[in-house]
């Protein structure tokens, strides 16, 4: 990635590309855009990035939404922990480079998400406690879905992980 061409892309480009096609709805998946860039792991998770930070600006995240953000955050930063350089790098290895507004973005949004995931995850066992203390009621539907996705997902935005990154 050339820094002198990041910058007029990520503030620009993908912005009015946004505006122009994709003010509400989803960017494509990764899945239908990764011949483009030959598969590249890096730029797909970039992208998977990217286009979830628009998608949870336009949207009301669901729960499934939330749980995606923490593997789409995983992996990408997995990734670039894998690209940093070691002690015995050469000279000519290539090292990966983004532009500080862009890591900015991505380290503000990480920890926004986090926030939101620990509200909702608060607020839906509240609900669901609320209805535990009557035993003539059930929990809503939604409740009861989100609460049988966050039993399936307990490592999704676990502490320990997210201050692991």
């Amino acid at each position: 990635f050339i820094p002198s061409e990041q910058q007029p892309q990520y503030s620009g480009v993908f912005r009015e590309i946004t505006a122009k096609y994709f003010p509400n709805t989803n960017w494509p998946s990764a899945e239908a855009i990764a011949s483009e860039c030959h598969g590249d792991t890096l730029f797909l998770a970039l992208y998977n990035e990217l286009t979830l930070r628009h998608l949870q600006s336009v949207k009301r995240p669901k729960v499934t939404d939330r749980i995606e953000g923490w593997h789409t955050y995983r992996q990408l930063f997995d990734l670039i922990l894998q690209e940093a350089p070691d002690e015995n790098a050469t000279a000519t290895s290539q090292t990966l480079f983004l532009i500080p507004d862009w890591c900015f973005d991505i380290m503000h949004e990480f920890l926004y998400q986090f926030q939101g995931f620990c509200q909702f995850r608060t607020a839906t066992y509240a609900a669901a406690a609320k209805t535990a203390e009557d035993p003539d009621k059930s929990p809503q539907a939604h409740v009861a879905e989100a609460l049988d996705v966050l039993s399936q997902n307990r490592d999704a935005w676990a502490v320990e992980t997210v201050l692991f990154y």
